[in-house]
């Protein structure tokens, strides 16, 4: 089984960086390739149709995941539906076999599932203001349409919150995805096909 990755990021950015780290974590042995489709949103879907094509047919995946977040840094309506209607149109310019494809849009965005089980945040803030001792994060879920994630990340720390710089760096601070999915539908999403396929 291989399995190819877009995702809305540059080559190596917080996307790239936190999802790998993922699904390495949750299935060491799985084969799989991300590709650059754009450094944000808008660039991922224009770009999502002719990178999976390259990803089915000259890297030989199984199956391509993509996955976006809901909710753009600069704000705004977001609508999935939206999403995935451009998307789906992307994938039929380009004959894509649907049947390999699976969307996981991340309500709102991929630190929304950060903050909804606080150990994780703690126990990075704690690394970083050892020997004092922090506030415990108790955990927070944001609407769908919120981009508050960041701002609540940056306010618990202390310092405006660098997610190229910390994502990962939080995330390795997690003991428990479980705990995570039971309180995050999408990133639940994303841990069910990754046992799927794993």
């Amino acid at each position: 089984m291989k399995l190819g990755l877009i995702l809305e990021c540059p080559k190596g950015g917080t996307d790239q960086q936190v999802y790998e780290y993922v699904i390495r974590q949750w299935c060491p042995g799985l084969d799989f390739i991300t590709l650059p489709a754009g450094s944000n949103k808008p660039q991922m879907i224009q770009n999502c149709g002719k990178v999976a094509r390259l990803l089915l047919d000259l890297e030989r995946c199984d199956n391509v995941l993509i996955i976006w977040d809901l909710m753009p840094p600069w704000g705004g309506q977001p609508c999935r539906l939206e999403d995935v209607t451009i998307i789906l149109k992307k994938m039929e310019s380009e004959q894509v076999d649907l049947t390999k494809i699976k969307l996981i849009c991340m309500e709102p965005e991929l630190e929304g599932w950060l903050l909804v089980e606080g150990k994780a945040l703690t126990d990075y803030n704690a690394q970083l203001c050892h020997p004092h001792r922090v506030e415990k994060f108790t955990g927070k879920k944001l609407r769908s349409n919120s981009n508050e994630a960041k701002k609540v990340i940056s306010k618990y720390l202390g310092h405006k919150y660098n997610d190229v710089a910390e994502a990962l760096r939080i995330i390795q601070h997690i003991d428990s995805y479980d705990k995570i999915a039971k309180k995050h539908p999408s990133f639940a999403r994303l841990k069910t096909f990754i046992g799927k396929i794993c």
